[in-house]
Formats: structure tokens, C-alpha cells, sequence
């Protein structure tokens, strides 16, 4: 006798043989008539697919409804609230016409894939829709969804938000699988009532007077939908049994439930108040990427706010091209394409007659309010004309994704009160050491007071001009870059289109190129002032995103470092990196020596530097090379990423601290202009954004920016600034200095008032005959809103550029984390809320921006030569 085991495992075998045997007996069936079994497979899951859409539409409007809640009173909501989901409804019930059985095959088999497609789309809409509001705190933006980028920043943004979006599709696919018999014997059974209605009726104005079966009698007598079939035998595995027939006294009951109810919602729908907010929020998902309804552009209404703007009407801001003694039409100038010959050709008449060009010129400007009239600060007025401060080389650095209160990292951050959270209260004294010593370059840099164990020995200020209320001019690095460096405010569009247009004003290394051909810049001299500039831009992550490699030489810069260049060129400074390291492009420190070697150069060359940076590391996913330190006691979901961001912010820190090393060993700290602001903030402690993009809050905006050099006292900006003004702030400071030749000087006093921006190192202008200073930023990625706000106002203004998507206000003084901005999809309506909760005073303002802001744009677009119409014009 075989012993146990032998038999056991004999009988596994024979049981798995005869299942693979069954398994080719049903694969040779399908493969001799696999449209009948297609068929099957149809029958038995055409209600399932219906239950997926089903949810999928009803769980999207539920969303959709939740995340702008904000824009509804109660009393609207309950009000108008069924109508939002009448589209839904339509959708639905034309999805459960497609799940029926059909009589021709052809019809069949289109249904059947129509059917199953349009429920994988749905469910995957609202699953991406979810998860993208969980991992960024905004929906997604489908009609602009063709201009997401495929680079691989949002590669690692999409893979890190994946788990939740096949978490929550499973789970759709799930609930419907258990909720399809109930969802498709309901809806079926509303499309026949309605349908024995419809019949009925039709059949009365007809004048038969052949009695109907009752719509419930003709529920239990109809063919059953799941039965299809030569031979009507039904192979659907989702039937439910049949309820008993209703008694005579109910019978009406139900057709008069359904027929009343889908009156009430048609009667809602018509004398529903036509309100953009209605409408936005009455689309639905699956139609978004195509459109969704048409209604009308939140500009429209506008017009009905009260005030007096004509003085905007008809003005812009372009005018006749400037005329400088010192521009040559030779090749030498034409890296700014307004110098080149043909456009200087224009000015002598040589130009062809149907060529027209303008240039902006602030003094057409009905928004520009000057401050080169002021004085130079009194604080450092005495600093600048000693001739004791020298600048012989200026280093512009972008800080990726800085908030300004963690530049330095303070006490009273948002992200201090998650870090006491996690610790119930009571931070550990090891854990506030290291807050404490988070980022002391940056507390030497700015001077400002961190708030922590006061006692400790403070760095010693740097010097320089350092702004607590700066915004960026763009919350998308590509539009804050070429706001910072060429002083303009970045066109109001979609992504970086600003390399294919006209960069109205010449950025720096422009300039400095411009100062490089006059006969009396040489390097053949040991007068400093005249030796040539030679402009580099550096960074050690991809250079290619969105097309930086064609908008890095288009605002002047021509030695260009980045991770494709270091790899190409040999990667001769770069150490062993793990796999995940270069995954996310080289680490900031990369750059050490490279920088060295440009000082180097400089001094062997006798040249002057201009070097433009931006940072990385504390980009999302917030990667930095070796261990992360633990600043928080819990580090479950927002933590976690607040954690990471941290660890960068230190690292970021020490980043900077080698950059002053390396101006000390080569001995030009005394002599090089530091010039800092992030491209833009970072929302995560506020409502776990964890990119700028779609993100209208103003922690996105709020940045640091500061002009730092060891000669300089430290001062606090405490006015309203804003990035454009770094440039002239730049040329201002070099003239004021004398850091520059007689000719030199000549150029940047004709070149300075020409620029947006008020100079940081004059007493700032927040208002002007009753004008105020308006600052405007555009928001990631560009062409769904824009912010403003005035100087002298603690007012801020988010304004859409597209139909559905609302308008914000907030006041940063009052709320200056915005914990309770108002919004609403309609002006009119947020102009009333406006002055019922924040006063007349609140509301005049908003009145004045909203006109204002349907000016500025269309003014943006004239100004870069964009057509809304021909994006490539």
C-alpha cells in the first residue's frame, strides 16, 4: 500500500489534470464558436459594465459638488442641487439603453464595446480626479489636460499618486460587481415606466382607446432583458428574482413616484437662476475633456461691477520702438531680438511698409507707477556711494518650491503647527535643536529673527535687503525664471510659450552682452569696471523640461550647464550616485566645481560673471542624497512629505553655505552680488498641495526674495514686492555703485526706467494719484488663472482665464494662511458676498481689480504678440 502522502498527491494531480483538461475542452469551444460565446460573455456582464459607469458618474458629481462647496450657501445647495445632477442622469439612462440586449448582432457587439469602454473611461476619470485632488488639493483641469507635459518631473508626480488611483478604481470595479443587480434592475425599471407612460399618452392623443396593461404588470410580462439568445434560455449570472405583483391599491404607486419626481427636477432645471456657478457645476465628467456644456466666460459680467474705468479704455502699453545712441545694427547685438538689425532698420524707415513693431513703453503704461524719482534708501545710500562696496560679479540664484517661512525656517510656520501636532504639544528639546539649525544660511542671509531659543548664538547677518511680503511673478518655474531674469511679467497662457514669443524687455545677460560690444570693454586692462561679462546659466537637474532648452538661450544665455550637458561632457566632477539619485538628477552639490572653475576663469580671463541658478532638491519628491532626520513624532500622510521637504530645506541650506565657501577661496565674496527668490511656494502645511500646479493659494505666491552682499547693513523690506523688480533693482545698484565704466552706466540709466518694476534700493510707491500698485502673477501652469493684488491693500484677487474655473478673494492680512477665502464662479455673486462679510471698503477694491484684470490680460497678450486665437503666432 502507497503510503498517505503518495495517495494524497495522486489525487492533486488527477484533480488538476482534469481541470486543465476542462479548460482546453472550453478553449477549443470558444475557438470553433467564439461570436456565441462572446454573446454569453455580453449577457453576463452588460450589467455590470452599466453598474460601473453608474457609480463612477454619480461618485464623480458627488466630488465635484464636495470640492467646491465653498461656492454654494446651504439654501443653494438645497435648492438647486438636484439639478447639477441632470446631465448624470441622462447619461446614466442612455447607458442602460446601451446595456439592454438587442436583436441584431452587429448592434450587439457595437454596444457591447462602447459599453465597456465608456465604463473603464469613467471609472478612470474619477479615479485620476480624486486622486489628483488628494495628492495636489485641486480637480483636474480635462480641457487643458492635452497640455500636460511628459517629462519626468510628471512622470514622478503621477507614479506617486498611482497607488491611490488603482486603489480607488479596484474599489469601483469592486462595489459595482455587488451593487449591479439592484443598479440595473432599478434603472430599467424607471425607463419602463416612463416608457408605458410615453406609450400611454401617445396612444391617448391618438384615440385608442385599447386598455394598457399597468407600467408594473408589464414589468413582470416583459421579456427579461438578460435573456438573450437563439433560444431565449437565459445565461445571465446577475438576475435577481422578480417581486410578487403589487396589489391594486399600489399599483400607482410608482409610476407616480418617478413621474413626479423627474417633474420637479425639469421644473428646477427651467426656472433654475442662469448662475456660472450652476452650470460649472452641472457638467459632467465624462464630457469634461471635450468642453462639457457651453455657458457663458465669467468675464461677461464684469462689466456689471460699479465704478468708472474708462481711462482704461483703448490704452496699451506698446508705443514706437526706443531709439539708443549706443544700439549697433551690427551681428554682435542681435541676441536680444529687438536689437537686431531688421527691427533697428525700422526705426530709419528701411523696414517694409506692412511691417509694424512696437516695444512697451511704461510711460503708456496706465498701471506704471514709478520710484526711480525717490532717493536711495537712506539705510544704505551712505553704503553704496562710498565706493567701498565693488561688484564685479552677479549671481542670481531661483529657489525651487522656497515658501517664504522657510527662508529661514521660523517658529511661527504653518508646518511648526503639524510638528507640534505630532507630538501632542510637546516637541522633544533634540527635535527643536534641529528646527532651531534648520537653515542658518538663510538666517544669515535675510536677518530675520527665527523665533527659536533666542538665547543661541545667531549667525551673523550678511547684509543686504531682504522682502517679508514678496510674491513671485509665476508660480510655474519656467514663467518665475523669465520674470526674474528679464523683468517681465510672463505671458498669461498655458506652459512655456514665452521662448516663441517676444520677450517684450531684454533680460540680463541681454544687457550685459550689450555692455560687452561698446569699443571701450576690454580685458587688456587692470580697470575692472571695463572688463567684459560673460553670462552662464547652471543647474544639475534635466534641462529640458518644457522646452527650457529653448528658453534658456532666448533670454541671453549661451553657457549653459545642466545634467544633459555634465553627462555629455564626461560627468568629470560627478561621484558613484545610487540608482534613485540619478533618477531625480544630479544633487545641487554637483555644481560646487563647476562654479569653481568659472571664478577661476573669470580671474584668469579678466572677465566678469553673471551666473543665473536654480536649485532642485527641494523640488517634489523631495529627494536628497543620504539619511533623512525625523522632525515629526507621527510621519503618516501629510507628515511624511513635510518631513521630506524639510530635509531638502536643509540641505538646500548647506547648498548655500558651499556657494559662500566657494566665493571665499576664490576671493571674490566682497565683490559678487548675491540675488535669491524661490520661483514659487508651496501650499503642503496648508492643504497638502504638494506642487504649485492649479493651486490658487497664496502660499504657492509667497516667496522669498532678498538682495544680499557682506558690504550692505541688513534691511527689511516691508512693503509689497514682487519678483519683475529684481532686474531693475540689479541695474539700479550697479550704476548707484559705480561697478561699472562711464559707457556702461550710460546704457543701464537708458535701459532702467524702461522696465515694469519699482527698484528695491528706492522707497517704494504703493499708490499714486489715487492709482494703486498692481502686481499680477501668473499660476502653474499659466492659462487657468492669474493673482493680483494692489501694494497698499491687504487684498488678493485670483481672476480665471478660462469658464470654469472661479474667482478667489482673500484678505492676507486678516486670513494670511487663507483658511476662509471666498469664491464663487460668478463676480457678481462674490462682489455681493464680499461686501456682506468684509465691507464696502473690500468690495470697491474688488470691483476695481476685476475690471482691472480683464484690462492687464488682454494688455499681457498684446505686449508678448500672442493671438488667444493662433498660439503660434
Amino acid at each position: 500500500m502507497k503510503p498517505a502522502w503518495q495517495l494524497q498527491g495522486g489525487g492533486l494531480t488527477q484533480r488538476l489534470r482534469g481541470k486543465l483538461e476542462s479548460a482546453a475542452t472550453f478553449a477549443i469551444k470558444v475557438a470553433k464558436s467564439p461570436q456565441s460565446h462572446i454573446d454569453h460573455g455580453w449577457t453576463a456582464s452588460r450589467a455590470y459594465f452599466f453598474s460601473v459607469i453608474f457609480i463612477s458618474v454619480l461618485l464623480s458629481k458627488a466630488f465635484h459638488i464636495y470640492a467646491h462647496l465653498n461656492a454654494l450657501t446651504v439654501l443653494s445647495l438645497l435648492a438647486w442641487g438636484p439639478t447639477f445632477f441632470f446631465l448624470d442622469i441622462l447619461i446614466i439612462l442612455g447607458a442602460r439603453g446601451l446595456a439592454r440586449s438587442y436583436q441584431w448582432r452587429t448592434t450587439r457587439d457595437i454596444a457591447a464595446v462602447f459599453t465597456a469602454l465608456f465604463s473603464l473611461y469613467t471609472s478612470s476619470m474619477i479615479s485620476a480626479n480624486i486622486s489628483h485632488y488628494i495628492h495636489k488639493g485641486s480637480e483636474i483641469h480635462w480641457r487643458l489636460s492635452h497640455t500636460f507635459h511628459k517629462g519626468n518631473p510628471t512622470a514622478l508626480l503621477v507614479l506617486s499618486a498611482l497607488f491611490v488611483a488603482i486603489f480607488l478604481e479596484a474599489s469601483i470595479l469592486v462595489g459595482a460587481f455587488y451593487a449591479t443587480p439592484y443598479l440595473s434592475r432599478a434603472t430599467g425599471a424607471f425607463l419602463r415606466v416612463w416608457g408605458a407612460v410615453l406609450s400611454a399618452t401617445y396612444r391617448y392623443f391618438r384615440r385608442d382607446k385599447q386598455a394598457l396593461p399597468h407600467p408594473d404588470t408589464y414589468e413582470q410580462i416583459a421579456i427579461d432583458e438578460f435573456d438573450v439568445g437563439d433560444d431565449n434560455d437565459s445565461v445571465s449570472l446577475l438576475d435577481m428574482p422578480q417581486d410578487p405583483p403589487p396589489q391594486k391599491s399600489r399599483a400607482l404607486l410608482k409610476p407616480a413616484i418617478v413621474v413626479s419626481c423627474s417633474a420637479i427636477l425639469l421644473f428646477l432645471c427651467v426656472i433654475r437662476p442662469s448662475d456660472v456657478v450652476y452650470s460649472f457645476l452641472s457638467g459632467s465628467l465624462p464630457l469634461a475633456p471635450f468642453g462639457g456644456l457651453k455657458f457663458g466666460s465669467s468675464r461677461r459680467s464684469v462689466a456689471s461691477l460699479p465704478g468708472d474705468f474708462s481711462w482704461l479704455e483703448g490704452q496699451t502699453a506698446l508705443d514706437n520702438f526706443p531709439t539708443f545712441d549706443w544700439l549697433h545694427t551690427g551681428d554682435a547685438a542681435t541676441a536680444f531680438p529687438d536689437w537686431s538689425p531688421f527691427r533697428i532698420n525700422h526705426l530709419n524707415n528701411t523696414a517694409p511698409k506692412d511691417y509694424l513693431y512696437e516695444h512697451y513703453n511704461p510711460m503708456k503704461d496706465p498701471l506704471h507707477t514709478p520710484n526711480l524719482q525717490n532717493d536711495i534708501l537712506e539705510s544704505i545710500r551712505d553704503v553704496l556711494h562710498s565706493g567701498d562696496m565693488k561688484i564685479k560679479h552677479v549671481m542670481v540664484i531661483k529657489l525651487e518650491s522656497n515658501r517664504q517661512d522657510v527662508f529661514p525656517f521660523r517658529s511661527d510656520s504653518y508646518i511648526m503647527e503639524h510638528i507640534k501636532n505630532s507630538y501632542n504639544g510637546n516637541i522633544p528639546e533634540e527635535v527643536m535643536g534641529r528646527l532651531a539649525n534648520l537653515t542658518p544660511t538663510a538666517e544669515r542671509f535675510t536677518g530675520f529673527e527665527t523665533g527659536f531659543n533666542e538665547d543661541k548664538d545667531r549667525p551673523t547677518p550678511y547684509g543686504g535687503l531682504s522682502a517679508k511680503k514678496a510674491y513671485t511673478s509665476g508660480t510655474y518655474t519656467m514663467k518665475s525664471i523669465t520674470a526674474t531674469m528679464c523683468g517681465v511679467s510672463p505671458i498669461a497662457v498655458q506652459g512655456n510659450l514665452e521662448y516663441l514669443h517676444d520677450i517684450y524687455q531684454p533680460c540680463l545677460p541681454h544687457i550685459f552682452d550689450a555692455l560687452n560690444q561698446q569699443s571701450n570693454i576690454t580685458n587688456q586692462t587692470d580697470d575692472w569696471t571695463s572688463w567684459p561679462w560673460h553670462s552662464m546659466w547652471m543647474q544639475s537637474h534635466y534641462g529640458t523640461w518644457d522646452h527650457q532648452d529653448g528658453l534658456t538661450p532666448a533670454m541671453g544665455f549661451k553657457d549653459i550647464t545642466t545634467k544633459e550637458s555634465i553627462n555629455e561632457n564626461g560627468a568629470k566632477y560627478i561621484p558613484e550616485e545610487p540608482e534613485e539619485e540619478q533618477q531625480y538628477g544630479h544633487p545641487d552639490h554637483t555644481l560646487k566645481n563647476y562654479m569653481r572653475d568659472a571664478f577661476a576663469e573669470a580671474k584668469k580671463n579678466n572677465t566678469r560673471l553673471f551666473i543665473g541658478h536654480l536649485t532642485h532638491n527641494t523640488h517634489t519628491p523631495w529627494f536628497k542624497p543620504g539619511e533623512y532626520e525625523e522632525y515629526f513624532g507621527n510621519g503618516l500622510g501629510w507628515n511624511d512629505k513635510l518631513n521630506r521637504y524639510l530635509n531638502t530645506l536643509k540641505y538646500q541650506d548647506d547648498w548655500l553655505a558651499t556657494i559662500l565657501e566657494i566665493l571665499e577661496e576664490a576671493r571674490v565674496i566682497d565683490e559678487t552680488l548675491l540675488v535669491m527668490a524661490g520661483d514659487h511656494g508651496l501650499s503642503l502645511p496648508n492643504d497638502g498641495g504638494v506642487t504649485a500646479n492649479h493651486d490658487p493659494h497664496v502660499g504657492s505666491f509667497h516667496v522669498p526674495l532678498l538682495i544680499a552682499h557682506p558690504k550692505l547693513p541688513p534691511v527689511e523690506i516691508s512693503s509689497a514686492v514682487i519678483a519683475t523688480q529684481m532686474l531693475p533693482s540689479i541695474l539700479d545698484i550697479l550704476i548707484e555703485t559705480s561697478s561699472i565704466n562711464e559707457q556702461s552706466a550710460h546704457i543701464l540709466k537708458d535701459l532702467l526706467p524702461l522696465y515694469e518694476g519699482q527698484s528695491l534700493l528706492r522707497p517704494l510707491v504703493p499708490e499714486q494719484d489715487k492709482k494703486q500698485e498692481w502686481h499680477f502673477s501668473t499660476m502653474n501652469p499659466g492659462g487657468t488663472w492669474i493673482s493680483m493684488r494692489a501694494a497698499a491693500k491687504p487684498y488678493r484677487l485670483v481672476v480665471p482665464l478660462i469658464p470654469d474655473a472661479p474667482w478667489r478673494f482673500s484678505d492676507v492680512v486678516a486670513d494670511p494662511f487663507e483658511f476662509k477665502p471666498e469664491e464663487d464662479m460668478n463676480i457678481v455673486s462674490l462682489y455681493d458676498v464680499v461686501q456682506t462679510r468684509h465691507g464696502p471698503e473690500a468690495a470697491t477694491w474688488l470691483s476695481e481689480a476685476a475690471h482691472i484684470s480683464q484690462w492687464w490680460i488682454a494688455e499681457n497678450h498684446r505686449r508678448w504678440k500672442f493671438s488667444p486665437d493662433d498660439p503660434t503666432s
